[in-house]
């Protein structure tokens, strides 16, 4: 079963890849930049704001991770940073932290370079291939903005389903054992 997710999910990139390489080369002539600023403001505002939650998220509910990074001398006491079960939403959250820190970066790099490669030559001979190239990245960052808007939402759905089932789980113990349990049992 996990081959075969794993299979779809490498199809699923080429298609991307290929649809954007396709737009790209497509509408390499018709686009200005006036026309992407927009998504460009956009990119960096998600960046921005999805590293921002996924940061305040990693504080929140893993603080022995942000303690032990912080103040490592304190942290020494901490035998473990996080439940086993975390490792993988730990490991995603902090994915998409880098992956919007890689994209604003990028962005940034990018902005920068236009400025200085717009007064070369090689531009104005190329104008369709450079354009083309930018159209690429910008729609390529978009793709993987999507991924990190998703593993927001998614973290936030699983949070809360989480919340809701050890609620249940707390709930049915007392009902059975006729006693309270503490929340943070678990």
């Amino acid at each position: 079963m996990k081959k075969s997710t794993n299979k779809n999910t490498v199809v699923w990139h080429v298609v991307v890849v290929a649809l954007v390489t396709y737009i790209s080369y497509s509408f390499r002539s018709d686009i200005v930049f006036s026309d992407v600023e927009s998504l460009i403001s956009i990119l960096q505002n998600t960046s921005a704001m999805i590293f921002t939650i996924m940061g305040i998220w990693i504080a929140y509910v893993y603080p022995n991770a942000v303690l032990r990074v912080v103040q490592p001398s304190k942290a020494s006491k901490v035998v473990t940073i996080f439940a086993e079960e975390d490792v993988k939403r730990v490991k995603l959250l902090v994915g998409v932290v880098v992956i919007s820190a890689c994209i604003l970066a990028l962005l940034v790099c990018g902005i920068t370079i236009k400025v200085f490669l717009l007064k070369t030559e090689m531009y104005s001979q190329y104008t369709n291939v450079f354009t083309a190239i930018g159209l690429w990245w910008l729609l390529a960052l978009t793709y993987a903005q999507l991924f990190c808007i998703y593993a927001v939402i998614a973290s936030s759905v699983n949070f809360i389903i989480d919340l809701k089932n050890l609620q249940v789980k707390r709930k049915l113990s007392e009902k059975l054992d006729g006693k309270k349990v503490d929340a943070n049992e678990n």
